[in-house]
């Protein structure tokens, strides 16, 4: 493991217990390190394909998605269902965590340590961090507006979630559903320069040869790492398996 890494990625403004900080170095600066945690079957699914399926807000776990406006009267609860509904026609979006420690994460979206976790460079630019707050969003003075809602109230509504969510340390890509790939009903978000794999982390009880996925993940992504993690013996936390690092 190289432990002088980790320097180099509290420097960047990551974490100082991010994950991967003594078996990677950072990427440059134009971009963020994001992880998205799945099933053993679909992370492979997407090295194959070298693609990521893209969610609405209606599909995700968080029932209060862009239903954060606080107040009880029938036209702002109106309006958040109304936001939702066009969110769902124009608009997708890929979830990723700024670290790949958490036990819950691998718990609640890698089938209970059994799957497996892509770490991506993505574009910077692309990126919104979700804010975690302890109370709804008030409506400003103006509310009910005479035509539509600002941007920034928009952006708000679609990062803002309850602090209790706040162990997913999660950043968004939102985009327009129509620049995604459409097969059938379902949108798909391709590899690119500004969504690039770097890594590949097999869940703690993930039962996955990792020769052979190395040997996937080589003919997509040569340049990507790919090993196992463990439970943590002196914290609450899940780590990288040293022995599985490959130099």
């Amino acid at each position: 493991m190289h432990k002088e890494y980790r320097a180099e990625w509290v420097a960047a403004g990551y974490d100082q217990r991010m994950g991967s900080a003594e078996v990677v170095r950072p990427p440059g600066n134009d971009f963020v390190r994001a992880y998205y945690l799945t099933s053993a079957e679909y992370a492979i699914s997407n090295i194959a394909l070298g693609r990521i399926k893209v969610s609405r807000f209606s599909d995700l776990n968080d029932p209060f998605e862009l239903l954060a406006l606080r107040g009880s009267k029938r036209h702002v609860r109106d309006f958040g269902r109304l936001l939702r509904d066009e969110y769902d026609k124009s608009t997708g979006l890929l979830c990723f965590s700024k670290n790949w420690i958490s036990p819950p994460l691998w718990s609640h979206y890698a089938l209970r340590h059994r799957g497996i976790c892509l770490g991506f460079d993505i574009s910077r630019a692309t990126l919104a961090d979700v804010v975690y707050a302890e109370e709804r969003v008030l409506p400003d003075k103006s509310w009910p507006p005479p035509d539509m809602i600002s941007q920034d109230l928009r952006s708000k509504l679609a990062t803002t979630k309850f602090q209790q969510w706040a162990y997913e340390a999660e950043t968004r890509m939102i985009f327009p559903l129509d620049s995604a790939l459409r097969e059938g009903g379902l949108f798909f978000k391709e590899f690119a320069p500004d969504l690039s794999l770097a890594e590949v982390i097999l869940g703690p009880l993930c039962d996955i040869p990792l020769a052979g996925l190395r040997s996937l993940v080589g003919a997509v992504q040569p340049r990507a790492v790919v090993f196992r993690s463990r439970l943590a013996w002196n914290s609450f936390s899940v780590v990288p398996m040293e022995s599985t690092v490959n130099w």
